[in-house]
Parts: structure tokens; sequence; C-alpha cells
């Protein structure tokens, strides 16, 4: 597997973050209740599974072949450590009394079904764990995508473009028989992962397009175009989740990376902006905890209010990415390594070989990051 650094994704990943912690800070200052559904916040999150469908994909296919154990394995001690730390934190204060949390909700955070159950619980539980909805979208792709890439290898890319649409179809579906029964869509609708998968998919279907047209995206300014278009999907159906911005974001993404020379490309290499990237995961987990809107109970006191809340929020991603981010990822990346998948004697394996991620990078080392 390649473990070259692709320029420009940290750089899209601390625009996400940044997008998602300004809009739950508006909320908690301002004390306005559209803070929690504006238009940036959504972009975070659909910035997060475009990179994930885009990302994911590109090391897969990177593999010859394609070995799912060492994929989970990553995954596992990627994802895991950081997200369990945070409800065992969690789980303590809400033990003490010290914040609302119910055991069902805690359950379904740890595992990765958040996304289906009630975002807002009575005596206002549910928030301090609502977050992990994005997350089990994730983690739902993450089964499912990989076995069938590894299946589908030399079909892939129609495969990919197959789902994204009929997920987008289905959630036409949903969308027309809430309407038809109820007069509105339920609460948990934007939140599922049969609604939100093509997000993840398009990202899918870019990274495996990406290395026959990576030329023709280094030749022009695609991702302008993109942001042009985005606008005006947003200008036309705002939060609302749609085919078009799935698509265009990680069009959007594929096209810095093809020109990481760009303003726009060396704008999101510059070192501070690589760093948020790198600690976006941990502020995406703990940033839930201390920035709560202005109208829920503050149980924490000062320490959920501005500008405190913010060096809480910076203090706590800061130490769970030195103490436990980068050392389990370094121990997921050495067992990976070790994993050896079982050879059985007769077999023959001939797998479709792709060619690897094409990286322009003007200048730089050989280093990667997983999201």
């Amino acid at each position: 597997m390649s473990e070259r650094y692709i320029p420009t994704l940290d750089g899209w990943r601390a625009v996400a973050i940044l997008l998602v912690i300004g809009d739950h800070l508006f909320a908690s200052v301002t004390g306005s209740p559209s803070g929690r559904t504006t238009l940036p916040g959504q972009l975070g999150v659909n910035i997060f599974f475009g990179l994930s469908g885009f990302l994911i994909t590109s090391r897969l296919l990177a593999e010859q072949p394609i070995s799912l154990g060492r994929f989970y394995i990553r995954r596992a001690f990627r994802i895991l450590p950081p997200a369990l730390t945070y409800l065992a934190v969690l789980g303590a204060l809400g033990s003490l009394g010290l914040i609302p949390l119910y055991p069902r909700e805690l359950l379904a955070a740890a595992c990765f079904f958040r996304n289906y159950v009630p975002p807002n619980l009575p005596l206002g539980g549910g928030f301090y764990t609502w977050h992990f909805w994005s997350l089990a979208i994730e983690e739902h792709f993450y089964l499912f995508w990989p076995p069938l890439l590894k299946r589908v290898r030399g079909t892939a890319l129609p495969v990919a473009i197959a789902i994204a649409i009929l997920g987008a179809t289905w959630r036409m579906i949903e969308l027309l028989r809430e309407g038809h029964l109820y007069g509105h869509t339920l609460v948990g609708f934007p939140w599922r992962t049969d609604i939100r998968i093509d997000a993840l998919m398009c990202g899918a279907a870019v990274a495996i397009a990406y290395p026959r047209v990576h030329t023709w995206l280094a030749r022009r300014s695609v991702w302008l175009l993109a942001v042009l278009l985005y606008a005006l999907v947003a200008v036309r159906y705002g939060v609302r989740p749609t085919i078009w911005q799935s698509a265009l974001i990680p069009i959007l993404i594929a096209g810095t990376v093809a020109r990481p020379g760009d303003a726009v490309g060396r704008l999101l290499d510059l070192a501070p902006v690589r760093w948020i990237g790198r600690l976006s995961y941990s502020l995406y987990l703990w940033q839930q905890l201390w920035l709560p809107p202005s109208w829920f109970p503050h149980t924490l006191g000062v320490a959920q209010t501005w500008p405190l809340n913010i060096l809480c929020v910076l203090a706590c991603a800061t130490a769970s990415y030195f103490f436990l981010e980068r050392p389990s990822i370094r121990l997921g990346q050495r067992l990976a390594r070790a994993y050896e998948v079982p050879v059985t004697v007769g077999a023959i394996d001939a797998p479709d070989r792709r060619p690897e991620l094409v990286i322009a990078r003007p200048s730089g080392g050989i280093r990667g990051t997983l999201p």
C-alpha cells in the first residue's frame, strides 16, 4: 500500500472541521436555533464524506491485491481508541450526574448506529453523542464498500456510480413517502446511512476515475467550476442533501489534488492548515462536549462558554492526538504490515491491476496520513 502524502487533503480536513466548529460555536454564542442547521456545518460534514470516499477508495486500489484484513486493522486502530475514550469520559460524567446521558445513546454511539436512534432524548439527553451520526455512516461505508470493491474491481466505476444514484433515488422515495404519511420528514431522516450514502459513493467514484482523468484535471482549474456549481446548488437546495453536492465535493477535492501548485492548493498545504487537518478527527469528537448551544443546559459551567470552551476543545483534541491517535495509528500500521493473508494451494490470484493514484506534488516528502 502506498503511504505517499496526497496534497491538499489535510487542508480539506481543516476546512471541514472549521466549518463544523464555526457552526456549533455560532449556536453557542448567539443563541440562534438556526445555528444548528446552517449550511456551513452541513457543508463541513459533506466534505468529510467526500474525503473519506475518495481517500479510502484510492488507498484500497493502490493495494495489489486488496487485503481486507490489513484495511480493517488500520481502520480499527485509527477510529476506535479516540472514539471509545471520548465515550468513556461521557460515561464517567454522566454517572456523576454532570451531563445528561442515556445508556442507549452511549451504546448506539459505541456500536455506530447512533444515526438510527432519535437525536434528542428527554431532559436534554442525546446531544453529547449526536455527532456520532456521521461516524456511523462512515463505518457502515467501511463495512460494505471494501469487500464489494475487492469483488468488482474491474467494473468498480459503474458499480460505485450505480450505488450513488440508487442512494439518491431512495432518498427521494423516502422524502415523498414520509411527506405523504406525516406531512413532513421525520426527525432522523437526514442522518440515516441509506439517505446519505451517495456522498461517500460519489467520492469513491471520483477516486476510481482519477487515474484516467488526472492529466486532464491537471491542465484545468476544475475546482473553480465546481465551487461555482456548488454555490448554485446551495442557493437552490440549502442544507437538503442532494446528489449534486455529493458529486461536486469530491470533484472539487480531486481538482486541487491534481493542481497542488495553484493558489488554493498552496493555501490548503500551508503547515498550520495541515496541522488543523491532522487534528480534525479529535477536534470533531471533543467539540461536542464543549460547544452546546446557548439554549442547552451548560452543566459544566464556564468551561462551556466562550472563549474557554474553544480552549477546552483544543486541549482535549491535542491530548487525544498525541496520546491516543498517533500511538494507536502506529500500532495499527505495524499490525497491518505483519498481517499475512493465507494462500490456498493451487489458487490463482490475478488481480485487475489498476493505475495507482497519480499524485502531483511540487516539492515535499513521502508521508501519508489517513482520515
